[in-house]
């Protein structure tokens, strides 16, 4: 099986922004390191800055099943508990 790839999009809100930010930084740092990540990118909509995009590149399900049940992951998942206003996660894989 090919790489998997998570688009994760994340709106924040707003009296929330820079609490968020640091959440964000901290799980991207931590994730990073982990076996299974081969890149884990955090990005910024110019249409709107509540609006964060990570985008994952796993080696498998497993790493990615690895990661949920990570420390780092589930602290995250606290963290944003009350401070977003949408979340969606659209696991995706190449086909060209």
């Amino acid at each position: 099986m090919s790489v998997l790839k998570i688009v994760a999009t994340i709106t924040v809100k707003a009296e929330y922004k820079e609490d968020m930010i640091k959440v964000l930084h901290e799980v991207v740092d931590k994730t990073r390191q982990e076996e299974g990540n081969i890149s884990y990118d955090l990005n910024v909509s110019v249409e709107n800055p509540l609006r964060f995009v990570i985008l994952e590149v796993w080696k498998s399900a497993e790493a990615i099943e690895t990661h949920n049940q990570s420390a780092h992951f589930k602290a995250f998942v606290d963290a944003i508990k009350g401070r977003i206003e949408s979340l969606d996660i659209e696991t995706i894989t190449p086909i060209y």
